[in-house]
């Protein structure tokens, strides 16, 4: 998904296969998307949206990247895809089930607008983790931190919140799921594990604090 219908145009967002979305309008080879999952909008190549006429179907959010088959060719796709004919989870998901999932994509490269397997940005990881233990969260940060119940300390966090940071004090530009009271992983440069403490992420490879910690927000409840 792009901000502007244009291949050059920075790149916003991600549409995972199996996911449906509301078409608002055209502009030539253009096709002006909301994501029926998280409401959020953005511009795509129309090659690469195809009508369902399939009834609706309960679908499995899946844990990892899967080879599956489609119209007879081998189609790999990402962790988040939905795949119809399994059920999804319905039950909430505890703090060690979200860990869990977040530590399974250790190692994979940030990607500006990514929430994919394939790369992730910041936000990204995190609503794909929650997706897939069956709980659906906004697409930016910044949204992702308007939601849930505020933690009034790192010292009252449990594993599963939500960490946002900010370099100006005021807008909210990066977020991160609290492992522990000490550590937190999230996406910067790639999906990794960094200490966490009252001032922000601190990055043990560079010696210096790399995100200011302006809030905490617990969605499992």
């Amino acid at each position: 998904m792009r901000r502007d219908p244009s291949e050059q145009s920075e790149m916003v967002s991600q549409i995972l296969y199996g996911e449906k979305v509301e078409i608002l309008k055209q502009s030539g080879n253009w096709l002006l998307i909301k994501n029926c999952f998280d409401q959020y909008e953005g511009w795509v190549d129309y090659r690469g949206i195809l009508e369902d006429t399939a009834d609706n179907v309960e679908k499995v959010v899946l844990s990892n990247a899967q080879m599956i088959v489609v119209e007879g060719q081998n189609l790999l796709v990402p962790a988040g895809a939905e795949v119809e004919g399994v059920k999804i989870k319905k039950q909430q998901p505890t703090g060690k089930q979200i860990i869990e999932t977040a530590q399974m994509f250790l190692g994979i490269p940030y990607l500006w607008g990514g929430r994919s397997s394939f790369g992730f940005d910041c936000s990204g990881l995190v609503q794909i983790v929650y997706k897939i233990n069956g709980m659906a969260l906004p697409r930016d940060a910044k949204d992702q931190a308007q939601i849930g119940q505020i933690v009034s300390s790192l010292s009252e966090s449990f594993s599963g919140d939500l960490a946002f940071f900010s370099t100006n004090n005021q807008t909210i530009t990066h977020v991160g799921i609290i492992i522990d009271q000490q550590t937190l992983i999230h996406a910067s440069g790639y999906v990794r594990i960094d200490t966490l403490d009252q001032l922000g992420i601190y990055n043990k490879q560079r010696q210096e604090y790399t995100h200011k910690l302006v809030l905490i927000k617990r969605i499992i409840v």
